[in-house]
């Protein structure tokens, strides 16, 4: 599901492992770098007075130093110094300091290549009451982060952070970072805990337990999208395992009832060419264990499958067409007939109020409607497309529909390319096949 602000997320639904699986079966049966990023030109800290007089320019400055005292923090944590990314705090035994303390530790438990910060800009600036109550010099900077994972992310991941900085005699100190937006990252997660195998890494938060079962259920997906997905993507997985709902939310940047549907999120930037490198899936919590061993198995296969689909192709296609790839690789090794896997459907299809015409967007999103019969539906297009014209074909056209022609050519409407892609390669069109497969959902309805 693809989300604003130049993020994309997808989401696989909760109901469609917990209705079709648990409920009506299971249930009951490199090395590291210090890295100095800049987003912008640094501004000169002084300038020449008409009467050639070096004068200081105080913003200037006051970036210069913020600069050079987020290079000393990357620094250490690189380094895992404690002490010298204690000297970057105003106050360390104050609630911030010793959040801050936290994450320290747990940035370090992380398997951090670079970690980074660009050049900070000046934020909004402070009220009245909060600058008289942390120092008439304060100010809100506003700071990209940036960090990679070593052996696990091949580019970089970015965040966005707001700092608030208190001069002090002995310089410019960070005092909070609550006067203004900053996105929860992995190390934000409480009392963070680390395991990996070669094939995936875990990072949860401390209250999570059986970790191994996360790797275990990792290397499965892998493994599973392998057999499938012929694209070189990497074949690498980091998991992320908040304790709650609302952590997961925290991570994601939403609310905690946006999340309610889903068992599990692919989060994670598309560069410029259109491909992800640095995905995390991060799990819901509470979904995820009213599952049984076998849906979670789908959830993760089907998550991985958005992992390896997004690092190796350069534009969208339909919501369809993707979630019904990920719900194929999910389900292809469920021993349990169609009919039980897409009952929520074909019960709507039963009572005359299944669908006219392959999802679209709106049908994926769980704050408007139940997702579950929108999954069944896109799992099924993709099944026909297999039943019909085979596995190797379907992968053809999935990656006809989701590869530019060439690196400087715009990625295009993603539902004309699916379009002439049944032409170019599975020999149809989509009303054509849309028809076939409406009949088909009749017939198993039937059954």
């Amino acid at each position: 599901m693809t989300t604003t602000g130049g993020r994309c997320r997808s989401r696989v639904a909760a109901a469609v492992a917990v209705t079709a699986l648990a409920a009506s079966v299971l249930a009951g049966c490199t090395g590291t770098v210090v890295e100095r990023e800049r987003t912008t030109a640094s501004p000169s800290a002084t300038a020449t007075s008409a009467a050639g007089t070096p004068s200081v320019d105080p913003e200037a400055a006051r970036v210069e130093a913020l600069t050079q005292l987020l290079d000393e923090r990357a620094a250490a944590v690189l380094a895992h110094d404690r002490a010298r990314f204690t000297a970057t705090l105003d106050d360390p035994g104050s609630g911030f300091g010793l959040r801050q303390l936290q994450v320290f530790d747990n940035l370090v438990r992380l398997p951090l290549g670079t970690f980074a910060y660009g050049t900070p800009e000046a934020a909004a600036a402070l009220g009245t009451d909060r600058a008289a109550e942390v120092g008439p010099d304060a100010w809100v900077a506003r700071v990209e982060g940036r960090y990679t994972l070593r052996g696990w992310d091949r580019r970089p991941r970015t965040y966005e952070t707001h700092l608030t900085v208190v001069h002090r005699p002995d310089g410019w100190r960070l005092a909070d970072d609550s006067d203004g937006g900053t996105q929860a990252q992995l190390w934000d997660l409480p009392d963070l805990k680390v395991v990996s195998s070669r094939r995936t890494l875990v990072v949860a938060s401390g209250k999570v337990r059986d970790l191994e079962s996360y790797l275990r259920l990792g290397d499965r997906a892998v493994r599973a999208v392998e057999q499938v997905w012929t694209r070189p993507w990497g074949a690498r997985l980091v998991v992320v395992v908040p304790a709650t709902a609302a952590e997961m939310a925290d991570q994601l940047g939403q609310s905690t009832g946006s999340v309610e549907q889903v068992a599990a999120v692919t989060d994670g930037a598309l560069d410029s060419d259109g491909r992800a490198g640095s995905d995390r899936v991060v799990v819901n919590p509470q979904a995820f264990a009213r599952l049984q061993a076998t849906g979670q198995q789908v959830v993760l296969s089907h998550e991985t499958t958005h992992v390896a689909v997004r690092a190796s192709t350069t534009r969208p296609v339909p919501l369809w067409l993707s979630e019904g790839l990920a719900d194929y690789v999910g389900y292809r090794a469920v021993d349990l007939p169609r009919t039980t896997i897409a009952a929520p459907l074909l019960e709507r299809v039963r009572h005359r109020n299944g669908p006219r015409a392959l999802p679209t967007e709106r049908d994926f999103d769980p704050s408007t409607s139940t997702i579950a019969p929108s999954y069944n539906a896109a799992w099924l297009a993709v099944c026909r497309i297999v039943d019909q014209h085979g596995e190797k074909a379907l992968v053809r056209f999935y990656l006809n529909a989701a590869s530019r022609p060439s690196a400087s050519a715009p990625p295009g409407d993603p539902e004309q390319n699916t379009r002439k892609a049944f032409t170019a390669v599975l020999g149809t069109t989509e009303p054509a096949f849309t028809r076939g497969w409406l009949s088909y959902l009749r017939s198993l309805a039937r059954t």
